[in-house]
Parts: C-alpha cells; structure tokens; sequence
C-alpha cells in the first residue's frame, strides 16, 4: 500500500510539472532561447565539404 501511495505521489508530481510546460508552451520558449548560439555556433565551425 506504501508504494502505491509513493507511486501515486510521483505521478501527480509529473503531472503538476508538465501541466505547465505544455499550457504555457514553454518547451518551445526554452528551444528558442538556445537556438541562436548553437547556430552561431555551429555556422562558425570549419566545414570540410560544400553542400
């Protein structure tokens, strides 16, 4: 009964924490805030063949 009750706690837990993510979109929000450096930083590397 203890582990179900655990169970229950952890599952309500990722429930509290992605209700969020998805209602205000902010998986997006995070993935345009690092895709600018990483662009900057991928543009910049030395390529070895033309596309």
């Amino acid at each position: 009964m203890k582990a179900i009750k655990i169970l229950l706690m952890i599952m309500l837990g990722f429930f509290a924490v992605t209700v969020p993510v998805y209602w205000f979109n902010l998986d997006t929000k995070l993935v345009k805030l690092i895709e600018k450096p990483m662009m900057k930083h991928y543009d910049s590397m030395p390529r070895d063949n033309r596309l």
